[in-house]
């Protein structure tokens, strides 16, 4: 009797070299994907991080317009410079009257780029005898004195400078000492992610605007006149009889 014996196909399975080369393409086609999603979140941060900036350049030329423009006549402005900055001509302006004053200056960041940041000023805070609020102020500006409480307006500023005309001149200048306020300021600055100038120009008046605005003085109507009564004709005589 013969025996009959049934032998099961042998499965082929993977072989080493297969999975190193199946892994080593999940790597690479992971790793697209990662670069691909984190490109993709670096933009969007890029972009929102621009319009932030845009918005808060918007913010700045509102601000001093409604500062600069708004100046009493009892008010003056100065430029000052610290020397610190790479082509910085000056560091930032400081305006306003002996009691309050207010100063916009660039600081420059560790990567080389500058912060425009706002400080004050009031002598009304001032232990001691008063100062003038100008004075005191952009001498702790020039010597950058850490007293200062600074509120920052716009950082990553590649390049600012600051222009200021006079009617009675014919060009304009970097630096503004005089005691006199400028008619014409001009301020240009250009963020770090732009390629042109964000240019701001301020007209300071030299003069308050006169109020028009005068109470009417009350009048006591006059009384009508009254008309001349006509008079009554008189009655022609009759003539005597002879």
């Amino acid at each position: 009797m013969k025996t009959i014996s049934f032998r099961l196909p042998r499965t082929r399975g993977f072989t080493l070299l297969e999975m190193i080369i199946t892994l080593a393409i999940f790597v690479l086609l992971a790793a697209a994907v990662f670069g691909m999603l984190t490109g993709i979140i670096e933009s969007t941060g890029t972009l929102q991080d621009n319009q932030n900036r845009t918005d808060q350049i918007s913010a700045l030329n509102a601000y001093m317009k409604n500062k600069l423009e708004g100046m009493p006549v009892a008010s003056s402005l100065v430029s000052y410079q610290r020397g610190d900055g790479e082509g910085l001509v000056q560091n930032g302006i400081v305006y306003g009257t002996a009691n309050f004053a207010s100063v916009i200056d660039a600081k420059v960041q560790a990567n080389g780029y500058y912060t425009l940041r706002l400080a004050t000023f009031s002598t009304t805070s001032a232990p001691g005898e008063p100062q003038d609020a100008r004075q005191v102020l952009a001498q702790d500006a020039s010597s950058d004195d850490p007293s200062l409480v600074w509120t920052p307006l716009v950082k990553d500023i590649k390049t600012l400078d600051w222009k200021f005309l006079d009617f009675n001149q014919t060009q304009w200048v970097d630096l503004w000492t005089s005691s006199t306020k400028p008619n014409l300021v001009e301020f240009s600055l250009q963020p770090a992610s732009d390629l042109q100038l964000t240019t701001m120009d301020f007209w300071l008046p030299k003069i308050d605007a006169i109020n028009l605005n005068t109470t009417a003085q009350s009048t006591q109507p006059t009384q009508p006149t009254q008309p001349i009564q006509p008079t009554q004709p008189t009655s022609p005589t009759q003539p005597t009889r002879p």
